[in-house]
């Protein structure tokens, strides 16, 4: 029987079976705790959020608003390709646990500033143009909460009276949008501006922030400043981001996600490394008397040392997908129970692919120490061992 490398590498997994199944248990842990709270974090923050596009908020915090004259301003800039408007509503529906994420906005404007995220039917927009209590829906929204086009719904707003002090506000659904992605939030709705702001008791003519779509080819950074200084002497001050920076900004609010993910999964990860760096070194000594017989036999030091990078790679890459497996599997029921609070949650390629490069590069840490002590190894010592 010819002595093969691929040979070797399952002889030495098989040989202490449990030991090599803990392993893979232990990293397929890790990178089920990586893959859960890493598409949290992206479903959290928003897949469909872009470097590239602005949003004008007010400076003093979330809870201030601007005046809906600024657009005409902003628009007027030179970088700016397309503007618009957006006022959160803040409402529920039946109940108050039954929060419903709600947005009044000027829908064409909207549809051009947002056509890579959103995919906005021409015939849903004529007909959400032609009856001022339209609204249009997302797709993960509707179908939540069993609406489709045509259905008249109420929503009760936490702080915006219509004139006489009553809260709720009756719309018609005039159609369903959906997302440029599977990962991209839909589960919101759009609500007329023009609606909203005449029929609004307080704060009429107020908008929670503009989006802007800058043209090609502008400084992003330096448009941001030059909108920040036209306000910087105003009552109403501006801070303009970019809409990552902004969705990053407005979680840390509640929670630093970014940094509670990257701490969590540090401490899973390192603790698995010692695990495996540990093993494989005593997994190594436990064989330095066969290491001597390769050697003698004619396996070159370095070939012997690519054989225990392969056993740690394999180790590695079993669990990655025990943990990937885990992940898809358990991704969808979190989808469905926190629908409302992470309406993006998805094992997206971006988290495979990094998955995978962790995975690579903590084989290579994990086996680099054992694979130079096999390699330096001298044929008298191994021979010499019992």
């Amino acid at each position: 029987m010819r002595l093969s490398p691929s040979l070797l590498i399952r002889q030495n997994l098989t040989r202490k079976l449990l030991r090599s199944i803990l392993l893979i248990l232990c990293i397929g842990v890790a990178f089920f705790i990586f893959g859960v709270l890493s598409s949290f974090r992206q479903g959290f923050e928003g897949a469909s959020s872009q470097t590239s596009r602005l949003v004008v908020a007010s400076k003093v915090g979330g809870n201030e608003t601007l005046p809906l004259s600024y657009l005409p301003e902003i628009e007027a800039l030179n970088g700016v390709s397309d503007v618009t408007h957006i006022t959160r509503l803040r409402a529920f529906v039946g109940n108050e646990r039954n929060i419903v994420g709600a947005n009044a906005v000027d829908l064409e404007s909207y549809a051009r500033v947002y056509a890579d995220a959103y995919a906005f039917d021409p015939e849903m927009l004529r007909a959400a143009d032609a009856d001022r209590t339209a609204i249009l829906v997302g797709r993960t929204l509707a179908a939540r909460m069993g609406w489709s086009t045509g259905d008249t719904v109420t929503l009760t707003s936490f702080m915006h009276a219509r004139e006489g002090g009553d809260r709720n506000w009756r719309f018609t659904i005039a159609g369903v949008f959906d997302g440029a992605e599977v990962t991209t939030d839909t589960s919101f709705l759009l609500a007329r501006a023009d609606y909203f702001h005449a029929a609004v008791m307080r704060n009429k003519n107020r908008v929670d922030l503009f989006g802007i779509q800058p043209k090609p080819g502008t400084d992003t950074e330096a448009l941001a400043r030059e909108i920040d200084a036209l306000y910087a002497n105003s009552g109403a001050q501006t801070r303009t981001q970019s809409e990552t920076a902004f969705m990053s900004a407005f979680l840390e609010q509640f929670a630093n996600i970014a940094l509670l993910v990257r701490l969590i999964v540090g401490v899973a990860f390192a603790t698995i490394l010692m695990i495996v760096a540990n093993t494989m070194i005593f997994a190594i000594r436990e064989r330095t008397l066969e290491i001597g017989v390769l050697k003698v036999l004619g396996f070159s030091g370095g070939r012997i040392m690519r054989i225990v990078l392969a056993e740690t790679l394999v180790l590695f890459a079993l669990g990655l997908c025990l943990g990937l497996s885990l992940t898809a599997a358990v991704i969808p029921v979190l989808a469905d129970a926190l629908q409302s609070v992470v309406p993006g949650l998805y094992l997206t390629p971006r988290v495979i692919a990094t998955a995978v490069a962790l995975a690579v590069g903590f084989a290579l840490a994990c086996g680099a120490l054992p694979s130079i002590n096999a390699l330096r190894l001298p044929i008298a010592a191994a021979l010499k061992h019992r």
